[in-house]
């Protein structure tokens, strides 16, 4: 995981955003130990690319541009905890809720005393169940 330069920024039209904005501030800089940001990145495949590689001599194999991903595709759905500065994750072969509930409660077994806990999600369809 590496940081990302920005290119460009939108400000949200969300009319709650201060207040939701209020609410991730506290769980970050008043309970860090307790707040987790999850979120899943996908789809993985692995695939071909450009460049220099260890090869042999002669013309390179060549693919088509309508290459398929014979063995499908993963997601990966990464949790960060913010008071550890851990992160893990899983890799699953779908978005959706019930890799999405497994995630979550791999979060809850990093706390398993029962106390809140603070988890940061984004506005993914997956979320709202």
């Amino acid at each position: 995981m590496t940081f990302q330069r920005t290119k460009a920024w939108k400000e949200s039209s969300d009319p709650d955003f201060d207040a939701k904005l209020d609410r991730i501030e506290y769980a970050i800089n008043e309970r860090p130990d307790r707040t987790f940001a999850f979120d899943e990145f996908g789809p993985l495949g692995i695939r071909p690319t450009g460049g220099s590689c260890w090869a042999k001599e002669g013309s390179p194999d060549r693919l088509p541009a309508t290459y398929h991903r014979t063995h499908g595709v993963t997601y990966f759905h990464g949790c960060y905890s913010v008071g550890n500065d851990t992160f893990w994750g899983i890799n699953r072969r779908r978005k959706g809720i019930a890799p999405t509930w497994a995630a979550l409660k791999s979060i809850r077994a990093a706390r398993p005393d029962g106390a809140p806990i603070y988890v940061i999600l984004d506005n993914l369809s997956a979320h709202k169940n």
